[in-house]
């Protein structure tokens, strides 16, 4: 058997193994960017959200950055003052999701939150909600990136919420993005900018969080060792055939 042969028969083998490991094997669905909800239609939705990542313009003396449960309770949350807003200034973030440590970890401008004890295998949605409730306030997610077990990817779609006209704003006025379809560990980037008039809104009436929904717990399948194994034998073989043919055409 020639050299092409040769190369022809791996080739095939290896396609025919790839195969047959693909057929076995599960392909993991890119992650998903949904619509726009606001607070009504996203309460209609009747969905639980065990942990929540939040930055907000507190009050004097109080927390502005957190990761806190579905409770918002202070027993289980942890919090970061943070004074350091300023109106129209963008601010990078990061939100990790850890499942081997049961970890989530929350980064607003290097300061660091992390609760530890998250017994949730997967979360499968996340929805970015901004909200601004005193007038001549606006509130503005963007520049996401986000990167999970099955790919990594920019979002172009914001999160943004305004408030004008001397009306003042309320809960229903607040814009949720879904991000969906997420798989295994995560890690989203982006980053927030808060913008106001002449006075600095407090109470989290300029704020944003990040909501995580648990998933089913999907992974990305791999080629199992005993699969690679056989791949590897298999060429092993035809190589040692062709050898042995041309050993025997040289005598």
């Amino acid at each position: 058997m020639n050299g092409s042969k040769i190369f022809g028969a791996i080739a095939g083998t290896t396609l025919s193994l790839i195969a047959v490991m693909g057929a076995t094997t599960g392909e993991a669905k890119a992650f998903t960017v949904g619509g726009h909800l606001n607070g009504a239609e996203f309460d209609a939705l009747g969905l639980e959200i065990p942990w929540a990542a939040e930055s907000r313009i507190g009050r004097v003396g109080d927390h502005e950055i957190n990761i806190h449960d579905i409770n918002n309770d202070a027993n289980n949350r942890v919090q970061a003052d943070y004074d350091q807003w300023v109106s129209g200034k963008a601010v990078d973030f990061s939100l990790i999701f850890d499942s081997i440590a049961n970890t989530l970890i929350y980064t607003v401008d290097g300061i660091e939150v992390s609760k530890t004890e998250i017994f949730e295998d997967n979360f499968s949605d996340l929805y970015i909600r901004t909200s601004a409730r005193k007038d001549d306030t606006s509130m503005l997610v963007d520049n996401l990136f986000l990167s999970d077990a099955s790919m990594s990817s920019s979002i172009a779609a914001v999160s943004s919420a305004s408030c004008s006209g001397n009306v003042g704003c309320g809960y229903n006025d607040a814009d949720y993005l879904h991000i969906g379809d997420i798989v295994g560990n995560f890690t989203l980037t982006g980053r927030s900018t808060m913008t106001w008039g002449a006075i600095k809104p407090n109470n989290s009436n300029l704020a944003y969080q990040i909501k995580l929904v648990e998933g089913g717990g999907e992974t990305v399948d791999v080629p199992e060792p005993a699969s690679l194994s056989l791949l590897s034998l298999s060429l092993f073989g035809l190589l040692a055939a062709g050898k042995r043919r041309k050993e025997a055409g040289d005598r």
